[in-house]
């Protein structure tokens, strides 16, 4: 086993699972085998920021060396990246890295803070397999970690190394002198799919500690302008037990990524790492407990092996300082377009018989003449595409589809535009308009032709006149043979049919229809309004008392109204206000003269031009006392007027003589909410019930229904 690793030690190429300690023009975390060209100067820079809702330890807290528990909160942890490499021979590169990182809250610790990571230096050699690196390409190198990073600051620490058993972990730093190689390989699948693949071993100094790196990706369309990339790639401690727990929990990460190339070898790299946190629970077990120190204090808490979710931008770009690409492109820009690799070309032109500038390999018109112009396939315009190209096409403006002749004409003996092989009438004349067929135009094909044709637009099937339009009979804009009603008065609104528009469907035309919203199915008269025999305001389909009186007050039913109750219809009552349960005659007034109001009023009077009632009126006051003390459900409404001439302000006395019979009845135990006092000036009101007989002048006892108490 010992003799296995050593070997894989020396054989393989380093190789880090963090993006740029390697170049590579494919991948992110997992590069490609191919080295840089010599004096090719390699520089990258870039920020990663790990992101989770959850603090830096699986715990929630530090412990310090005194037991207390620093709680902590979810903290920023983020690496700012820069790498150089340079070209030193066809197969040989070195590379120099160095972070710097930054990890936010530490529970009140000195912990958080900014710290550079350690350097690393790296030699990195690509296996010259000539016969096969089309297919497949391998190198092997070497990387050196000197721990010049800061060892008492952050949280997370940035590699599986830095994590030390039975001993402190720095988050920036492994605090210890490494070493480690791996070999790599990439396996060119086809021209836009790569497979980058890598595996190696990692070694403390010091602490003796030994770790496995690993990591292979894809990486689609590795040569255009955009190119996607997925990933994974870990660390994970050697150990003779605990092999699957440990690949699980000591680093795993998926990555998903976006590199765009941008001009003058420039490339913008884009990913995010997927921890194994982001798809299970986080748990103690899956973590590593640590130890960290500053100052002299001691904190411990468990960290997991990979942050859930990291994300990460980089901008690197290639400086050529041999000037070796620039000659090259100049060479290949003399060169004909061809499907050919350059490889496959032996970095040479492809061949071109006819000089046109597109190679053979791509030419699909090999003899075309020198000085022709040449679309993208190497064959001379034709713009028309009639088969005679631009060179010798006499009449380079044809219309596609027809057929032409040697020169590229069409043949036309009538010269209607129209070739012979397409033209259905040969013998038009000039001048005549003429459609595809080559026969005279006749749009609507109304056997009209479009020059004598004064209604271009006829529907098709129809009877129409010399003049070509259709024939309408009765004017009404329909044609005859879709006329339901061909005898429809002149200028009548009609339908699609030519029957008059009835837009509600009561038999009355909309033109004759002076009530045109009638609803469905109502009896209407001759103009189109529902009818109403005995002019109550209620129509006859609804009217359930369709012989009313004119101008008797109804219900909405179209029933008179019997507003007091007493079985005497309203225009028939001469004691509208009478008192429920109260005995009347066949005029509706009460038999007994104490229980009509309406005589009980007439006999309030007062003297002229004043408030004061009449001695004879208290005998009439009393009698509504009486009556309100019998029917404590009965409120009443005291409206009084003046006659015309007898006060200067009418208003005012009314209101007035309204009060003084408001405050006697007050005054006889009566109680406010039973009463309401108004005056009206000269005129009384109309009842709001409708009658009509009631005095205009005077005194008025209009009674209504209170809750009872």
């Amino acid at each position: 086993m010992k003799r296995f690793l050593f070997t894989l030690l020396i054989s393989a190429v380093f190789v880090f699972a963090q993006s740029g300690f390697s170049f590579t023009s494919s991948g992110i975390h997992v590069p490609g085998a191919r080295t840089l060209s010599p004096g090719d100067l390699f520089i990258l820079g870039g920020f990663e920021m790990a992101s989770s809702n959850k603090p830096a330890s699986l715990e929630g807290y530090l412990v310090d060396e005194n037991g207390n528990q620093r709680k902590l909160t979810p903290s920023p942890s983020n690496t700012v990246l820069g790498f150089i490499g340079y070209g030193i021979l066809d197969f040989l590169d070195v590379g120099l890295n160095i972070n710097v990182h930054y990890d936010g809250d530490a529970g009140g610790t000195r912990l958080k803070g900014l710290g550079f990571g350690d350097l690393g230096l790296m030699v990195k050699a690509q296996l010259p397999n000539q016969s096969l690196r089309d297919l497949f390409n391998f190198a092997t190198g070497l990387e050196v970690f000197i721990p010049s990073g800061t060892n008492e600051k952050g949280l997370r620490p940035r590699h599986l190394w830095y994590i030390h058993k039975g001993g402190y972990t720095n988050a920036y730093s492994a605090a210890d002198f490494a070493i480690a190689g791996t070999l790599y390989m990439t396996i060119n699948i086809h021209r836009n799919l790569n497979w980058n693949n890598y595996a190696g071993v990692l070694r403390t100094i010091e602490n003796g500690e030994n770790i496995f790196i690993w990591g292979t990706g894809l990486n689609i369309f590795p040569y255009e302008w955009v190119s996607l990339v997925l990933e994974t790639s870990g660390e994970t401690w050697i150990r003779a037990k605990d092999i699957f727990p440990g690949f699980l929990n000591d680093q795993l990460r998926f990555s998903p990524g976006l590199k765009v190339r941008l001009p003058k070898f420039t490339t913008l790299s884009i990913n995010a790492d997927l921890g194994m946190d982001l798809f299970r629970k986080r748990k103690l077990r899956h973590g590593h407990a640590i130890t960290t120190k500053n100052k002299g204090h001691e904190y411990s808490y468990t960290v997991p092996g990979s942050s859930p979710i990291t994300a990460s931008i980089k901008l690197s770009r290639t400086f050529d300082l041999s000037g070796r690409i620039e000659d090259f492109k100049k060479k290949m820009d003399a060169c004909p377009k061809s499907g050919l690799t350059f490889k496959e070309n032996k970095y040479r032109c492809a061949p071109d018989d006819d000089n046109d500038g597109i190679a053979n390999d791509l030419d699909k018109c090999p003899d075309t003449p020198e000085e022709v112009l040449i679309d993208e396939n190497g064959c001379p315009f034709d713009h028309d595409n009639d088969g005679i190209p631009d060179y010798k096409d006499k009449c380079p403006q044809t219309k596609e589809g027809y057929p032409v002749d040697e020169n590229g004409c069409i043949r036309d003996d009538d010269n209607d535009g129209i070739p012979n092989e397409l033209d259905k009438c040969p013998d038009s004349e000039p001048g005549e308009e003429v459609n595809e067929r080559g026969c005279i135009l006749d749009t609507d094909e109304d056997g009209v032709p479009n020059v004598l044709d004064s209604c271009p637009n006829t529907p098709a099937g129809l009877t129409v006149n010399k003049y070509g339009c259709f024939l309408d009979k009765d004017e009404d804009g329909v044609p005859d043979e879709w006329d339901k009603c061909p005898e429809s008065a002149p200028k009548e609104i009609v339908n699609m049919y030519g029957c008059p528009i009835d837009s509600d469907e009561d038999g009355i035309p909309d033109f004759m229809d002076k009530c045109i919203n009638t609803p469905l199915g109502v009896k209407v008269d001759s103009i189109g309004c529902r009818i109403d025999q005995d002019l109550d305001g209620v129509f006859d389909e609804e009217d359930k008392c369709p012989d009313t009186p004119e101008n008797a007050p109804v219900d909405n039913k179209g029933c008179p109204l019997d507003s007091d109750k007493d079985g005497i219809f309203d225009y028939l009552d001469n004691c509208p206000n009478t008192l429920e349960r109260t005995e009347v005659d066949a005029n509706g007034c009460p038999i007994r003269d104490k229980l009509n109001l309406d005589k009980i009023a007439r006999r309030i009077t007062f003297l002229k031009g004043t408030d004061k009632p009449m001695n004879s009126s208290y005998t009439a006051l009393s009698d509504i006392v009486s009556i309100m003390r019998h029917n404590k459900h009965i409120a009443i409404e005291i409206q009084c007027s003046v006659k015309p001439g007898e006060a200067l302000v009418p208003q005012s006395l009314s209101e007035a003589r309204a009060t003084v019979i408001y405050e006697f009845l007050i005054n006889k135990g009566i109680k406010e909410e039973r009463l309401k006092a108004t005056g009206f000036g000269t005129q009384l009101p109309a009842d709001t019930r409708g009658h009509t007989k009631l005095n205009p002048v005077g005194v008025r006892l209009l009674p209504y229904n209170i809750k009872e108490e």
